[in-house]
């Protein structure tokens, strides 16, 4: 009975320590937040330009108190050698102010070297004439 119960501890912890295993190898934060108002739409690109597997990824964006006003519905898979761009119109958000600070944050699941294989970007662009007002290239570079 005794060696039944250590294999099943045993058991749990390794299953423990796997799903530990899971969790984002990094986080990228842009800790510059930016504003947007009516008309303009933040957009978060990820390439990658490297990871012969593939980044997989949650993104999120984050308002002024904290709160996640967008985020991935489901890990989102970054091909070799492509691009993806999430956004977020300031028309979505339900807030009252014309003017939202946000900012954005990228957790990396896959293992391997995003500051290496994994570029990303912020920008911010009118929607009427499609001009980029604000850009920021990788947090870390």
């Amino acid at each position: 009975m005794k060696t039944r119960t250590s294999l099943i501890l045993s058991t749990f912890m390794l299953a423990f320590l796997t799903l530990g295993a899971m969790q984002a190898q990094a986080i990228i934060i842009y800790d510059h937040p930016v504003g947007i108002t009516l008309g303009q739409t933040a957009r978060l690109t990820f390439a990658n330009i490297g990871e012969i597997r593939g980044f997989v990824i949650n993104w999120r964006f984050i308002d002024a108190d904290g709160v996640i006003v967008a985020r991935s519905e489901r890990p989102l898979t970054i091909p070799f050698g492509k691009m993806v761009s999430v956004d977020l119109g300031r028309a979505t958000l339900p807030q009252p102010d014309h003017r939202v600070q946000i900012r954005a944050e990228v957790e990396v699941l896959t293992p391997g070297n995003p500051d290496k294989n994994f570029s990303t970007s912020l920008e911010v662009f009118d929607n009427d004439t499609g001009k980029t007002t604000v850009f920021i290239g990788n947090p870390d570079a």
